[in-house]
């Protein structure tokens, strides 16, 4: 027993006195040295060590405080507070330091690259480092003599990272973000098979990485492929994000033979945004599939590794594809149920998606080519002609959208029964499409469609020129066809040419079309002021003042009539539009209906030329009349010029009303009848500058009740009611100067109510002071009294009138008055001829048979 425990003492003071031995004889600062030599030759990074230290037992190891890599004037691309590794002793024999477990708790790694395309984590391996290990002293103290070509190599077993941080900041790309480790093991570096797994956060999200590589030796060798298999989710729910890639490449060391293939589900592709919060993705719901990619960085032996990943970038080509998202939304589309599916390289790209446009559903499936056509012409831009084929259907009726299951409501078109083929090739320098369609009923934005067939071809040369040949468009409401041809060119303003014919436009069935501007501008209620006080003929008045709610997008807002007309005057927004564009079209309409008239023969040439817009002649016959007119609006010079020609022309008053921003008081075709000029800088300055005459008539047209009551004066809404009734006659002659137009001639009737007089109008503010003589009909007999409207047009008031002599009249039952509608119309249509207006309708009424009893009719 004395023998064994002597034994024991024995072996462990022989341990103990190897390890002071070990300790004593090794130089810690030449093993340093030799450690910083390898990684520099390895890396070129150079090493500093606050403090170090290394044992023998119970196991070879060394320790490290407060580490720092960097190269020479950047920051530090690494840092760490401690680090711990175990050592090979037998390979140090073999001069290499060989790290069997690396361990690093509180490290930062910082990736940098500035706005010259420098970064730091450009490893370079340093095959002549300084003094190429040549007389460096041995890492044992009293050494004697010196080693000749002492070079030393670097390796790695394992690492495991705690409690770090890794940061970028890419000046080039204007990119910058940081991410925590909580844990991170990589093992197996120096097996086949090295494998990773990583937990960490960037702010409150976990995110993991876990997978196999290959052969690290075969990165820079590159003998053999080099395969690798990750995994990676993000988030912390049931439902988290997750990807899955897997590849090899033949030639890691020169990126040859790459070949990958990715697999995931996303919720959102924006949830990527709480590890890249600048990367701006789209909102894309559900998005997911598989991926398979190959490509090749070619013959590029001087490269380094950013210009060979960019050629390697570059080179991918889709291999396979099987893509879905449940839905994403461009421009104020609705995208759902997204699929692009290619099998193989030589099979066909598919596309499939529903979309929601305006309360309309559609179903778009289609084929563009193969998937190698497909991501060749990708990637020659377009010249590599692509066949194409595409089908549009209205979406059918469901039973869950039928019964409105969770708030399902069915699209407007859901039993339209459209569709709509598109067929041919498309590609960068020539494209050739056929368009053909039909649909029961076809739902547009404020009008629906019946009978509808369309059909077209449309051939284009890059984009350069394009024509639309054989196009025909036919409805029960529209039936229209022509040819179209667009020039475009970089040193020319693009020029579109061509002819429109219709044999039939029913605007009384497209109404919500040309009168839903007319519409939006009616629903923005003025916003009613304190009164002010305004002079007018009858003594003082007061006037509403009124703030119109602000609707129209202020980039679309003529420029200020203040604004410069020398010749380095500003150019307007809608004067630079004008010149973007040059037309020449011949306009035929062999039938129009309108307000349930026809129109027929309505001819005019439409050109439009360095902002030289010109319609003229204008020709055609309506309401028994022979039309002609001519505008001319010339952009070409500043100030703009506008000639308007009228002999006479029909138009429907909600565009007249809406072209001079007015209220919507009028229904149905408007006769004018004269000559108007103006110029300016904008639209503003042209209206003040507005010379010339003009007569306004209109005849079995609709008008606003409660204005005729308003303009009647108090107590006569009542007797007008409200809405819209009929207009039997209006007749309104003016002339236009200064921003005012003096109306000479007013004249209205409508059912027993009718007025004549006369006053102006400032176009601009629309304030009016008319004079009139309202009168309502007895059975052939009236009661009128003359009466002052003030206010807006908008916002009439009407005040009884004084005479002369200061008092105020009434008359009743002066006998039959002649017809109101005469001498207005006459007046308005300056000696041209016009409609015949009804004849009047005799009414009875019980007030009339109260008058007859008193005796004040007869």
């Amino acid at each position: 027993m004395r023998k064994l425990t002597g034994a024991l003492i024995g072996v462990i003071v022989a341990f103990v006195g190897a390890s002071i031995a070990a300790h004593e004889l090794i130089d810690q600062d030449a093993l340093r040295q030799r450690v910083a030599e390898a990684l520099k030759k390895e890396t070129g990074l150079s090493m500093a060590v606050k403090g170090s230290s290394i044992q023998i037992l119970p196991w070879p190891s060394f320790e490290a405080r407060s580490l720092v890599l960097q190269r020479p004037g950047q920051k530090p691309v690494f840092e760490a507070k401690t680090l711990h590794a175990g050592l090979s002793v037998l390979a140090l024999l073999h001069r290499e330091v060989r790290f069997q477990g690396f361990v690093v708790d509180g490290a930062t790694l910082l990736l940098e690259r500035d706005r010259d395309g420098n970064a730091n984590w450009s490893f370079s391996r340093n095959a002549h480092p300084e003094n190429g290990g040549e007389n460096a002293p041995l890492p044992v103290r009293q050494h004697i003599g010196e080693r000749v070509q002492a070079h030393w190599d670097l390796s790695l077993d394992a690492l495991h990272l705690t409690n770090s941080t890794v940061r970028w900041q890419d000046d080039m790309k204007g990119m910058s973000g940081s991410f925590q480790i909580g844990t991170m093991d990589l093992a197996g570096l120096r097996s086949p098979s090295p494998w990773i797994n990583l937990q960490g956060t960037h702010g409150s999200t976990p995110f993991t990485l876990q997978g196999h590589v290959g052969d690290l030796s075969l990165l820079q060798s590159g003998a053999k492929p080099w395969t690798f298999s990750l995994g990676t989710t993000l988030g912390a729910d049931a439902k988290r994000d997750w990807l899955n890639v897997d590849g090899q490449i033949h030639d890691a060391r020169h990126l040859r033979g790459l070949s990958v293939t990715a697999q995931g589900e996303w919720p959102n592709l924006q949830d990527a945004h709480r590890l890249f919060p600048h990367a701006n993705l789209p909102d894309v719901r559900g998005l997911g599939g598989e991926l398979s990619v190959q490509g090749d960085a070619g013959e590029l032996t001087d490269a380094d590794w950013a210009e060979k990943g960019q050629a390697l970038l570059v080179s991918l080509v889709p291999g396979r594809v099987h893509l879905h998202a449940s839905g994403l939304i461009v421009r104020g589309v609705a995208i759902n149920n997204l699929h692009l599916d290619a099998d193989a390289s030589s099979a066909p790209l598919s596309v499939g998606a529903d979309v929601l446009w305006r309360n309309t559903g559609w179903r778009i499936l289609s084929n563009a080519g193969t998937l190698e056509q497909a991501a060749r012409a990708w990637r020659d831009h377009g010249q590599t002609a692509v066949p194409v084929e595409a089908e549009i259907r209205s979406t059918p009726l469901s039973l869950s959208s039928a019964v409105g299951s969770d708030g399902a409501v069915p699209p407007a078109n859901a039993q339209d029964d459209a569709k709509i083929t598109v067929s041919g090739t498309v590609g960068a320098e020539k494209s050739h499409f056929v368009v053909q369609g039909g649909a029961r009923t076809l739902h547009l934005p404020k009008t629906l469609l019946h009978d509808v067939s369309l059909q077209g071809t449309l051939d284009s040369k890059g984009l350069s020129e394009a024509t639309l040949d054989g196009f025909a468009f036919k409805s029960h409401e529209v039936d229209v066809d022509g040819v179209l041809h667009l020039l475009t060119d970089e040193d020319a303003v693009p020029l579109l040419n061509g002819r429109l014919h219709a044999t039939q436009l029913d605007l009384d069935a497209l109404r919500g079309l040309w009168l839903a501007e007319v519409k939006a501008e009616q629903a923005a209620k003025p916003v009613k002021s304190e009164p002010v006080p305004m002079p007018g003929p009858a003594g003082t008045v007061e006037k509403a003042a009124t703030q119109s709610v602000q609707t129209q997008d202020q980039s679309a807002v003529p420029a200020a009539p203040d604004a410069p007309t020398g010749s380095g005057a500003a150019v307007p927004a809608w004067v630079k539009r004008l010149r973007a564009q040059d037309l020449d079209l011949h306009l035929t309409l062999d039938r129009v209906v309108f307000y349930s008239h026809d129109y027929t023969n309505l001819v005019t040439h439409l050109t439009l030329s360095n902002g030289h817009l010109r319609l003229e002649p204008i020709s055609g016959q309506g309401q028994g009349l022979t039309l002609a007119g001519q505008a001319d609006l010339d952009a070409s010079k500043l100030p703009v010029t506008t000639h308007l020609t009228f002999q006479p022309l029909v138009l429907p008053v909600g565009l007249l009303e809406e072209s001079l921003k007015l209220p919507l008081l009028l229904q149905g075709p408007v006769q004018l009848v004269g000559e108007v000029t103006g110029q300016g800088d904008s639209l503003e300055t042209i209206r003040q500058s507005l010379n010339g005459h003009l007569g306004v008539s209109m005849v079995d047209g609709q008008v606003d009740s409660q204005i005729l009551g308003r303009i009647a004066g108090p107590g006569a809404s009542s007797l007008l009611g409200s809405g819209s009734r009929p207009l039997r006659c209006l007749g309104l002659h003016l002339a236009l100067s200064d921003d005012v137009a003096t109306l000479d001639t007013i004249g209205l009737q409508s059912g027993r109510f009718s007025t004549q007089g006369h006053g102006e109008v400032h176009l601009g503010s629309q304030d009016m002071t008319l004079h009139l003589v309202p009168s309502l009909d007895f059975e052939g007999a009236g009661a009128s009294t003359p009466v002052v409207v003030t206010g807006t047009i908008s916002a009439p008031q009407a005040k009884q009138d004084r005479d002369g002599n200061g008092r105020f009249q009434l008359s009743i039952g002066d006998g039959p008055a002649a017809d109101p509608c005469t001498s207005a119309l006459t007046a308005a249509r300056e000696g041209q001829a016009g409609p015949p207006v009804s004849e009047q309708s005799h009414h009875h009424n019980k007030a009339g048979d109260i008058l007859r009893a008193l005796g004040v009719l007869h």
